[in-house]
């Protein structure tokens, strides 16, 4: 099992259990977002104009002319993800 602490400044947090997810700066993390999120683009509707950009480590970039459409995708990527087990935030 895998354990981690919290540092801010000079001081250190209690350690606490990790029990999912990938550490920080894994040479896994790239690869497994690409593989996990691959059909996150697939779920692109013609008629919601929406540009979706992946980053290489975890982050999602949606641009939209309308927020409409926007949050119309955004709903769409939280039911795909909650599907995948991935947690938004």
């Amino acid at each position: 099992m895998l354990y981690s602490c919290v540092k801010w400044e000079n001081i250190w947090s209690d350690f606490f259990a990790v029990t999912f997810g990938v550490r920080q700066g894994s040479v896994l993390a790239p690869f497994l977002f690409a593989i996990y999120l691959d059909e996150l683009s697939d779920i692109c509707i013609p008629k919601i104009v929406v540009v979706l950009l992946l980053y290489i480590a975890d982050d999602i970039l949606l641009i939209s002319h309308s927020v409409v459409d926007l949050e119309n995708f955004v709903h769409l990527c939280e039911h795909e993800l909650n599907w995948l087990d991935i947690a938004v935030n």
